[in-house]
């Protein structure tokens, strides 16, 4: 498992725990001379003091807006400390890689920082958001919060980083509830308010956004590559009254030929909440259960929070009557060695959430950390293979105090680091990585390498078509995630929150078009049903076949979405990328919210009400309609009959795109799982041609490492991992192929002419 990010970094010792170099003094409340004896900054080429009060960097390639100054400059000026200004000599410079410098300056205590940038652009990023890409006029808060309604501009996984067409990127390094005013206020102007200590800020020239995220998830991180099996499509219910509901899971999903590598048991499943500790009242033989789905080829993904409870609700769920402990059996223990957040009279901090009232762990006191995870090895032991981060959105209300004397304001987001990074230790450690981290909650933290941890969710959705909290609002949560350096988003397929007792196939089946095209598929519904119960209302198996036609093109793909998921663990490029990524310039791709690329060659146009027909735009390019082979002229936007088991799908013309067989069910490996009769991840290796003969120029790595390079009528393999490759030349006809000068049978097939061939190092074909 290959570690981008670095989520065990040591933290910078609280404000609480060492004196900071003040720029900002009490005595006046604005800035004073710096300490005698500050070494001297070196000079940064580009950026300058102005006046006393602005600071400008020169950015190169510069999009002028109209509106504002028609200067190569980007302004910063009207610096303030809790009301008062902060000249610019008090600002301190660094360089800290090409086309990156950090602004900083230090007060006497955390208190409210103040400044403006002068721009009129564009502005993306800012975290997941389910309401628009394109943030200009508009107030964004740096908030995590838990929102089962509409969300609007609210999120889970706040990141206090935009891009601006203007041609920069602004990261300000906070975990607190800073807010961006983005042209809100003033026309020519984003004001930013941030209570803080120490004021630190990045920023980043481009003017091509993919360098300005690149440079970004450099400096805050960038996500963790999870092994193959996580990338599988994932088998969740909103809960399992019972062990044998588990085994209808691993089961059923298997005797219908459903590729799956994930069983996820959401809440409740422990004695209380939260022991780590199997419930017996519903799992008859919880380590039988965990033996048989690992025989079938599938890891455990189980959820928990950081709540302890005092006190549990009376669980709502149907069947969970006396089941479950009011009082977690570890709770006594916690509280009596002071592992809490505590009020400030130093008692356990006591908070009421969705499943009753408790306390929250304290992971700022080491000790309270370290036996929380032996809690949590409890279930490892038995064979949890990963853990869904529930919760952790800045619950704690009131006057609150924590082990490192942090400022509750500045634990407002990072709460959630320290949770998942606690968390995110066991999977490294214990399961030597291969396990995985599913998280709700997450944000930058510049000291703890926070950015982007594993595979994220997008919270409580509404199964519908809602352009308040349904589908539509899921697609562009994931792609504002994407520009924000979150690249492994993913939404509960079908939406988690229910409307009415049973699934609407048509919404069913359109979020797994959509699921399909996102990092992974995961099903969870308050629902609880499974793809073999949506087609209750309507009778038949619709529902049921488009799903496996989707999930199985999904499996499919592992080799695509895995190096696209690579790519993003090197350069934070994620893989659901909005059109304005790569096309900031097109006024036509900036307003497209709900289609994107998929990786480095689809572009993806979900359907997402319930009409059939919708507009796709098409930028600059040769497109290959993926279900038609019909070659289509970029630069337009387009009517696209969408049928209801048709995803408006298209492939960059001469693109090569890695696949598997689409008879593999599990990519968890046979050597772990012992079972010979599930077929698995091996050797064989699908090669998809789009476009036919006269396509060039392609070249692809693949995610084993193996280069191909595409001429007009030829193609070469290099590279040591060896396999069986099945070359495609998609809805194409082909003679006389060639492997090493050696001619190999053609075959037909119904997706275009195929042929079969060892690759050991090097592999030349050419054909006519």
């Amino acid at each position: 498992m290959q570690v981008m990010g670095l989520l065990s970094a040591v933290l910078l010792a609280s404000c609480a725990g060492r004196t900071l170099a003040q720029d900002v003094s009490p005595a006046s409340g604005a800035a004073q001379a710096a300490p005698a004896g500050r070494a001297a900054e070196a000079p940064i080429d580009g950026l300058v003091r102005k006046d006393p009060y602005t600071v400008a960097l020169t950015l190169p390639g510069k999009h002028m807006a109209r509106g504002v100054d028609a200067g190569p400059e980007l302004l910063l000026n009207d610096f303030e400390f809790e009301g008062q200004p902060v000249m610019t000599d008090k600002l301190h410079f660094k360089q800290l890689a090409p086309g990156v410098v950090e602004i900083t300056s230090v007060a006497y205590s955390v208190g409210d920082w103040r400044f403006r940038v002068r721009d009129a652009g564009n502005y993306y990023g800012l975290g997941e958001r389910f309401d628009t890409l394109n943030h200009s006029h508009t107030i964004v808060m740096n908030s995590s919060q838990d929102n089962a309604g509409s969300k609007g501009s609210t999120t889970y996984q706040p990141i206090p980083f935009f891009m601006s067409t203007t041609g920069y990127g602004l990261w300000l390094d906070t975990t607190s509830e800073a807010s961006f005013d983005m042209n809100a206020t003033s026309g020519s102007d984003v004001i930013v308010d941030v209570p803080a200590q120490k004021l630190r800020l990045v920023l980043f020239t481009g003017p091509e956004f993919p360098k300005i995220l690149e440079r970004f998830t450099a400096q805050a991180g960038r996500a963790i590559l999870p092994p193959y099996w996580a990338f599988a499509p994932w088998m969740g219910r909103d809960y399992h009254q019972n062990q044998a509901q588990v085994l209808e899971d691993v089961d059923k999903t298997r005797a219908l030929g459903l590729p799956a590598s994930v069983i996820l048991i959401d809440s409740p499943w422990t004695t209380s909440y939260n022991s780590y500790k199997f419930n017996p009242k519903q799992f008859d033989d919880a380590a039988a259960m965990v033996k048989h789905l690992h025989g079938e080829g599938y890891k455990l993904v189980l959820w928990h929070t950081s709540w302890i409870n005092s006190q549990s609700a009376t669980p709502y769920e149907k069947g969970f009557e006396g089941k479950m402990e009011p009082h977690a059996e570890n709770y006594d223990e916690a509280a009596g060695n002071g592992f809490f957040v505590k009020t400030p009279d130093g008692k356990p901090y006591v908070g009421r959430w969705w499943k009753g009232t408790g306390s929250m762990i304290d992971f700022t006191n080491p000790s309270a950390k370290r036996w929380w995870q032996d809690q949590v090895r409890q279930v490892i032991a038995v064979g949890a293979d990963g853990f869904k981060d529930d919760d952790a959105e800045g619950s704690f209300q009131g006057e609150v105090k924590f082990a490192d004397g942090t400022d509750k304001r500045l634990m407002r987001n990072r709460y959630a680091v320290l949770y998942n990074n606690a968390m995110e230790e066991l999977i490294q450690k214990d399961l030597k990585g291969n396990g995985v981290l599913f998280a709700r909650s997450v944000t930058t933290d510049g000291h703890a390498g926070a950015n982007g941890i594993g595979f994220l969710w997008g919270g409580d959705n509404e199964s519908s078509f809602s352009p308040e909290n349904g589908l539509p609002t899921a697609v562009t949560a994931g792609l504002n995630a994407g520009m924000s350096g979150l690249p492994l988003w993913t939404a509960d397929l079908g939406g988690y929150l229910k409307v009415g007792e049973t699934q609407d196939p048509l919404v069913q089946m359109r979020w797994t078009e959509y699921s399909a095209f996102s990092p992974t598929m995961e099903i969870l519904s308050q629902t609880n049903q499974q793809p073999w119960n949506w087609d209750e209302k309507t009778g038949g198996t619709k529902a049921l076949d488009v799903y496996r036609k989707y999930v199985t093109l999904h499996m499919s793909l592992f080799p695509y979405r895995y190096a696209a998921a690579q790519e993003a663990a090197k350069t934070g490029m994620p893989i659901m990328r909005a059109l304005v990524l790569t096309n900031q310039n097109d006024d036509r791709a900036r307003m497209a919210k709900d289609e994107y690329m998929f990786g480095p060659d689809f572009l993806v146009a979900p359907v997402l009400d319930e009409n059939p027909l919708r507009i796709v735009y098409l930028p600059e390019g040769d497109w290959v309609d993926y279900w038609t082979g019909a070659r289509i002229a970029g630069g337009r936007s387009l009517p696209v009959d969408a049928p209801v088991d048709v995803l408006p799908l298209y492939v960059r013309a001469g693109a090569v795109i890695p696949k598997i067989p689409e008879d593999v069910m599990t990519l968890v490996p046979q050597s772990e799982s012992g079972n010979s009769k599930v077929k698995s991840l091996d050797d064989r290796r699908v090669y998809e041609l789009i476009g036919g003969a006269g396509a060039a120029d392609a070249n692809v790595t693949d995610f084993e490492g193996r280069k191909l390079s595409r001429g007009v009528n030829s193609l070469k393999i290099s590279g040591d991992s060896a396999a069986h490759v099945i070359l495609r030349w998609r809805f194409g006809k082909v003679n006389n192929v060639s492997v090493d000068g050696s001619q190999v049978k053609v075959q037909n097939g119904p997706d275009g002419d195929f042929v079969e061939f060892d690759h050991l190092k090097e592999s030349a074909v050419a054909w006519q």
